[in-house]
């Protein structure tokens, strides 16, 4: 199932804007801080795979307003 990483990338972006840390997710989701924030900024330095995860794990975190 291929993920759309503009989609995933802008949830990322909503998600960090919240204030969840990249190194938290970087950590969760088992990819380096660096390429995170490289995906992050508009790069496409993921595997298709960690966008894969990336995605199943950004659609589970719900941060309370």
């Amino acid at each position: 199932m291929a993920h759309n990483n503009d989609a995933v990338r802008n949830k990322l972006i909503e998600i960090s804007d919240k204030g969840l840390m990249l190194k938290a997710i970087a950590l969760n989701v088992g990819v380096d801080v660096n390429d995170l924030s490289r995906f992050k900024g508009g790069m496409d330095c993921l595997k298709e795979s960690d966008v894969e995860i990336l995605s199943e794990y950004l659609s589970e975190v719900h941060i309370p307003q």
